[in-house]
């Protein structure tokens, strides 16, 4: 991991506006090898819940197709995920697009197919449904004749999505337009102010109802480096004038917000492509340079990206690029594929910020330990296997929505008092270990029960855990077992893991009476994998 250098004091000196020591690269090895996006630029990338989504873009090896696949990056478990659901009509094949969330939705617009330039409207559904990603397509009818624009750039503000810049495939256009949302319908917004170049290839953000709007190419041969402040409620364009460490003119670049922040990353100069990262401070007015591990990445990127062999991928930053995608997650930057003069990309790489004060370890796991079967303070306890277990209220109904409703409802008048009969004292412990303290110790003894337990008490990570541990240890003995919990629990995941097993091995198990124990329908299940 690289970490990055900040000098608390600003100067006039650009080479002295250099700041944070808390910043760090790292290249994501995400697995599930077989589902890896092909190479690509241009795409886009936006988040739902704890992934990112990857729509669209241009090939960069082999074909250099255009693309309309998804392709989803689990930020949790770091993997790209094969779970994936899609209904509704596919948009077309296209570069240059723009996408954005819209509350629970994510809007995609225009483009290019490699024949023309695009001026459609998409509205994605995603959501989740037993750790499968669900995508539902629909078309977006425009009440008036939309424009046509690729390499432009869109934010969303209210029901409202502001187009700015891009080309139409003839010029290189400075107009905005809106979108609204809901009505459906285009109108041209007539600014005022210094109003930006004509650009394509620019960047632009959105905060607290401003649109931020950095560089481009206002022609073939000129990029540019100037930001632009549009006041969406007056229409008023500013050209702002940063302190700092200004970046040099380029194309294609990504920027997001993170922390009230502007982080730029990459793109293309006129002559080389860049993988540097400076942040806008937009109360300071101020651009800041951030380095690398002590290193200059503006004078030391060209023998990196020359060297693309080093093995230990986690003291590099990204190869230089431009038109690559970038997500900000939980005081992290995502970085996606793109490409420069000898190929393009699929690797996946986090700027991560950490805290400039050196925190003290947290405690949090340890002292709810502490209490743990403690009778201090104890408000409910439990009876089971002529043994009593103390608790407390507040921390299992803040854990568990099981015990939440439980203790809400007066119908049950549940007292300080309560018998627990459908499971043993072990598995019990296991289940409020888990919810004090976020960690169980799963022991192959209890795996079966913790798990039924778990879905009775709506906890789905401990699901998870125990699904997880079980796939692990699938083997000839319990397969079978695990295919029946798994079906009679709706674990989707352990269930579809336990049936390739079986696939996998279906010989030796036909061999056995163990197949007898198998539902008819889990058996129908199987002979349609096998087709």
């Amino acid at each position: 991991m690289d970490y990055c250098i900040r000098k608390t004091e600003m100067t006039d000196n650009k080479e002295d506006d250099v700041t944070f020591a808390s910043y760090e690269w790292e290249n994501i090895k995400a697995t599930t090898a077989s589902q890896l996006p092909t190479c690509r630029n241009c795409h886009t990338a936006t988040t739902f819940k704890h992934y990112m989504i990857i729509f669209g873009g241009k090939e960069g090896e082999g074909r250099k197709k255009f693309c309309n696949d998804i392709h989803i990056l689990d930020l949790k478990r770091l993997n790209w995920t094969s779970q994936i659901k899609i209904s509704g009509q596919i948009p077309d094949v296209r570069m240059g697009h723009s996408a954005q969330n819209y509350y629970d939705k994510i809007i995609y617009y225009g483009g290019w197919n490699g024949y023309t330039v695009l001026d459609d409207i998409i509205m994605m559904t995603p959501s989740e449904q037993m750790n499968i990603v669900c995508i539902d397509w629909q078309h977006v009818k425009s009440e008036n004749t939309p424009p046509k624009r690729q390499f432009h750039t869109a934010n969303i503000c209210g029901d409202f999505m502001y187009i700015f810049g891009g080309g139409d495939g003839k010029m290189w256009l400075s107009d905005l337009y809106k979108f609204d949302l809901v009505k459906c319908y285009w109108t041209q917004v007539e600014t005022t102010g210094q109003k930006p170049l004509g650009r394509l290839q620019h960047s632009s953000v959105i905060y607290d109802q401003k649109i931020y709007v950095f560089g481009g190419e206002p022609d073939r041969s000129h990029q540019l480096n100037d930001l632009y402040q549009l006041d969406i409620e007056n229409n008023i364009w500013t050209r702002l004038q940063p302190k700092g460490s200004t970046p040099s003119p380029r194309v294609s670049a990504s920027a997001v917000m993170m922390n009230n922040k502007i982080y730029l990353f990459g793109g293309y100069d006129g002559q080389q492509w860049r993988n540097d990262v400076f942040m806008y401070n937009i109360t300071e007015n101020q651009w800041e340079y951030i380095v690398i591990n002590n290193i200059d990445n503006q004078s030391n990127f060209r023998n990196q990206s020359k060297d693309n062999n080093n093995t230990s991928q986690q003291s590099s930053p990204p190869r230089p690029r431009c038109r690559h995608s970038a997500i900000a997650y939980k005081n992290t930057i995502v970085i996606f594929g793109g490409n420069d003069s000898e190929k393009s990309y699929n690797d996946v790489y986090m700027l991560k910020q950490q805290s400039i004060i050196k925190l003290a370890e947290s405690t949090l796991k340890q002292d709810y330990s502490s209490i743990l079967f403690s009778p201090i303070l104890s408000d409910i306890t439990f009876f089971i296997d002529n043994q009593e277990i103390h608790a407390h209220k507040i921390i299992l109904a803040s854990r568990c929505e099981y015990f939440k409703t439980l203790f809400l409802n007066e119908q049950f008048n549940l007292g300080d008092k309560l018998a627990i009969t459908d499971t043993s004292i072990n598995v019990f412990k296991a289940i409020l270990q888990y919810i004090y303290t976020d960690e169980v110790f799963i022991d192959s003894h209890i795996v079966y029960d913790l798990l039924a337990l778990a879905d009775k008490y709506m906890l789905q990570r401990l699901k998870n855990l125990c699904e997880d541990h079980l796939i692990k240890n699938i083997s000839l003995k319990n397969v079978i077992d695990v295919v029946n919990l798994a079906d009679k629990f709706s674990a989707q995941e352990l269930k579809a893991n336990a049936m390739i097993f079986l696939l996998d091995n279906k010989q030796k198990i036909l061999n056995t009476q163990d197949i007898n124990m198998l539902s008819k329908e889990i058996l129908i299940e199987l002979l349609k994998f096998t087709k």
